[in-house]
């Protein structure tokens, strides 16, 4: 079960963040390895000002409609499925949302299954054969 905060500019409409949620979620899917019922997303929306990126640190130029996509995952992932999806969650956000490439910035952690509790306190043992 990944989880994701998506860090963007304030003002986006909420068609905006429902396409983009519908983009980050089907790229999750088909790149890397994600049941297409396990969506888990929180939008935090920042005014001028509140949020501090270097205009040109390793990529860019980044613009003020720069989104941080900060995922935390159950099981890590190889370096090719990584790859693959942050390539393609830039293309189709590029595509579909006309996001600039260089505006996209996407960091991974991973867990352990008792670092999961989904209701009632309870920890959650998920069988090591599902895809976190």
């Amino acid at each position: 079960m990944p989880f994701t905060r998506i860090a963007l500019p304030a003002g986006k409409t909420a068609e905006f963040r429902q396409t983009l949620s519908a983009l980050l979620h089907q790229t999750l899917v088909d790149f890397f390895d994600v049941p297409q019922d396990d969506c888990f997303q929180l939008f935090d929306e920042y005014a001028p000002g509140l949020r501090v990126f270097p205009q040109n640190y390793l990529g860019g130029p980044r613009s003020e409609g720069f989104i941080w996509f900060h995922i935390t995952a159950g099981r890590p992932r190889s370096v090719e499925q990584k790859q693959r999806f942050y390539l393609n969650l830039a293309r189709r956000l590029s595509a579909e949302l006309t996001v600039r490439p260089e505006d996209v910035m996407i960091t991974l952690s991973f867990s352990q299954p008792e670092d999961w509790s989904f209701a009632n306190g309870n920890p959650f043992n998920w069988p090591q054969e599902q895809p976190l």
